[in-house]
């Protein structure tokens, strides 16, 4: 007698396919859509248009050479599509119930399992399980070589965007090109925080942009913010501005003169060795460096270490003792 779900099988696929996907492949059905027999409950394959059971792995590889992911990816099938008939599943069912009536083992499994899907812990170990074995396919010396490929293209794309967008940021400030700019924007004293903010970039970014060009620092005399700070008070160098003012002015009323602030004035006075001058009271570290040595020992570092070390003094109350120097200083 001959088996109607074999005589289905069987069945030529149409003479046409009803459309083709961009890369030529043949279409049976529509995309995202898996066709169903209403008369047998099979399946059309949309690669072929031929109907089955299951449209499983063995047929996907030996008549299109695709897996069953290819397979679900050309053709538009979500990972919930179930890739065979209601009667095979059905089939399925049941023989795996008498099988779990016939073999108790099998029972406690699916019991147990079914336990731990609904407690979490099956959903974990899969997890920690595919995350092993990520881990160690990373390993291979070809995975190792295809990430670095994969990373290293990415990093290129990324920077090809980057030159792309500050080009055109350029184009709309009506710059034909970044060192322009950059030399526009520096000899007018913006900082690189301004610079930065008009680009839409980082602070590391801009830096990295100025350093190739050679204009002074920050922190060099010739600097425009200083040039114009000193312009302002009438002076050509920070010395001579400082020498010039009253003894005992205060840093507040000498940082206000130029536009700036007391630490930004300070850090430029300890540049040009005027401590003195402008009377800049010693810092934390200063203070602690100072008192070593005249404990007899060569260095911060060494009294910081002694204190620790033999004198068994804890980490807060050194802190404490030193007035906060950081602790780069004495680890």
């Amino acid at each position: 007698m001959t088996n109607p779900l074999t005589t289905r099988r069987s069945r030529r696929p149409l003479s046409e396919p009803d459309d083709r996907l961009p890369d030529g492949s043949p279409l049976y059905g529509e995309i995202g859509v898996l066709a169903v027999d209403p008369e047998s409950g099979q399946v059309q394959c949309a690669a072929c248009g031929r109907w089955f059971n299951t449209i499983g792995g063995a047929h996907l590889t030996l008549r299109h050479d695709l897996t069953v992911e290819q397979y679900r990816e050309n053709y538009g099938l979500g990972l919930r599509t179930v890739l065979e008939s209601a009667d095979r599943r059905a089939q399925r069912s049941a023989s795996t119930y008498e099988r779990m009536k016939r073999e108790p083992k099998l029972r406690a499994l699916l019991d147990r399992t079914a336990a731990e899907a609904r407690t979490g812990a099956f959903a974990t170990r899969h997890r920690d399980t595919i995350t092993a074995s990520s881990r160690r396919s990373a390993q291979r010396p070809e995975r190792r070589r295809a990430l670095q490929e994969l990373s290293d293209r990415a990093a290129e794309l990324n920077k090809t965007r980057f030159r792309q967008r500050i080009a055109g940021r350029l184009m709309e400030l009506g710059f034909s090109d970044l060192t322009a700019y950059l030399t526009a924007r520096h000899g007018a004293g913006w900082t690189i925080s301004k610079i930065r903010r008009e680009l839409g970039c980082t602070q590391l970014t801009v830096a990295r942009f100025l350093e190739p060009l050679g204009l002074p620092k920050p922190l060099d005399a010739d600097h425009p913010v200083e040039i114009a700070a000193l312009a302002r008070v009438g002076y050509p160098i920070l010395a001579d501005f400082l020498q010039a003012q009253p003894a005992g002015s205060s840093p507040r009323r000498l940082a206000d003169a130029p536009g700036h602030s007391v630490p930004w004035l300070q850090i430029r006075a300890r540049r040009d060795g005027l401590e003195d001058v402008l009377d800049i009271a010693p810092t934390a570290e200063e203070r602690t460096a100072a008192r070593a040595i005249a404990a007899g020992f060569p260095d911060l570092h060494s009294y910081l270490r002694h204190r620790y070390e033999h004198d068994k003094i804890g980490s807060l109350d050194l802190h404490t003792e030193t007035e906060h120097v950081p602790a780069a200083c004495w680890q």
